[in-house]
């Protein structure tokens, strides 16, 4: 154990106050889902690759070739092969594949976690694990000011909102919602994946060049930054990439001098990290976000089931309230 890094990170007070009022969003990212099941961004690539090869629109020695490539580069090679001879990836079964009673039950404790730390949720997932909210899984730890829940109950299904056309401010103000930024398994064709897609989506057209020219995407960010407190939950250093698309183009307000940030990130370290984690550190600050790092010699990833239980039990989620909302609208009519 180092001093600057623990198996439990401590829990800031802008965050906790964030919960409280309701305006704190968790931000999803891949590691979430890797720790249910599902692959990782270089596991699903190749896996898109294989399947090219199975159809005999590529071969093994075309795959050795690429596989120093970024996953982003080798899943735009997957779908410009899709395109150029007209078949389908099964990315259903690659992105949810069959799981094991023990995988599942490893997806179903941490998504049970993630929905008691929030009401509305963002994700870069294109896997619909977000789209149930799992509600019987009681708190290995239990606390006086946590409601545990020990009985089976019907599951409650999320409203999930794929078409940019939908990432409307006042669908963020929705609870249990979820808005897949990258599109979803329901709609395999509009998942966001190539270059080009990623450019499309992060164009920087904005509400000055009019509303025909509008990039909703980035109008939704804009508003979840600067109006909420966004926490980012499963992102890992292969996902640098995409954090700059979403935090960078969305413009996320720099924090002046030594100002308590607004946003943060939950990431895992080794011991021997410990300065890897200090420059990173430094760089999210650059975009007005405070990491929050947890140690993970002993359990490696699957430690950051227990930060969220931690998590959980210290901020349990609650509703945006009225006051907040109509806060939000009255600052809107005045800009």
């Amino acid at each position: 154990m180092t001093d600057g890094l623990k198996a439990i990170p401590e829990i800031p007070s802008v965050l906790r106050d964030a919960a409280q009022r309701g305006v704190m969003i968790p931000f999803v990212g891949a590691g979430v889902s890797v720790l249910a099941g599902s692959p990782t961004w270089g596991q699903l690539a190749d896996g898109a690759l294989r399947e090219c090869v199975r159809n005999n629109k590529f071969t093994y020695s075309q795959l050795a070739q690429i596989e120093h490539l970024s996953p982003r580069v080798k899943l735009s090679i997957a779908r410009g092969l899709e395109l150029e001879h007209g078949f389908s990836i099964d990315f259903a079964s690659l992105v949810q594949p069959k799981l094991s009673d023990e995988k599942k039950a490893v997806g179903n404790r941490i998504y049970s976690l993630l929905g008691r730390l929030g009401t509305t949720f963002v994700t870069t997932n294109y896997d619909d694990w977000l789209g149930t909210e799992i509600v019987d899984i009681p708190l290995r730890v239990n606390a006086p000011d946590v409601q545990q829940t020990t009985t089976a109950s019907s599951p409650t299904v999320r409203r999930q909102i794929f078409d940019v056309n939908e990432f409307t401010l006042a669908n963020l103000d929705n609870p249990k919602t979820v808005f897949h930024l990258h599109g979803s398994l329901a709609e395999p064709s509009g998942m966001i994946m190539t270059t080009r897609e990623y450019i499309m989506r992060y164009r920087n057209d904005r509400l000055s060049s009019g509303a025909d020219r509008e990039n909703r995407t980035l109008t939704f960010l804009d508003y979840l930054f600067s109006q909420k407190t966004v926490l980012f939950v499963g992102y890992g250093l292969e996902d640098l990439e995409i954090l700059e698309y979403v935090v960078q183009k969305a413009r996320v307000p720099m924090e002046g001098g030594q100002a308590e940030a607004k946003h943060f990130m939950i990431q895992g370290y080794f011991s021997h990290e410990e300065e890897l984690m200090r420059s990173l550190a430094q760089y999210y600050r650059q975009c007005g976000i405070q990491l929050l790092p947890f140690l993970r010699d002993r359990k490696d990833w699957a430690q950051l089931t227990d930060v969220l239980e931690e998590f959980a039990r210290a901020m349990p989620a609650k509703s945006p309230m009225n006051l907040e909302i109509q806060a939000n609208m009255e600052a809107l009519l005045d800009d």
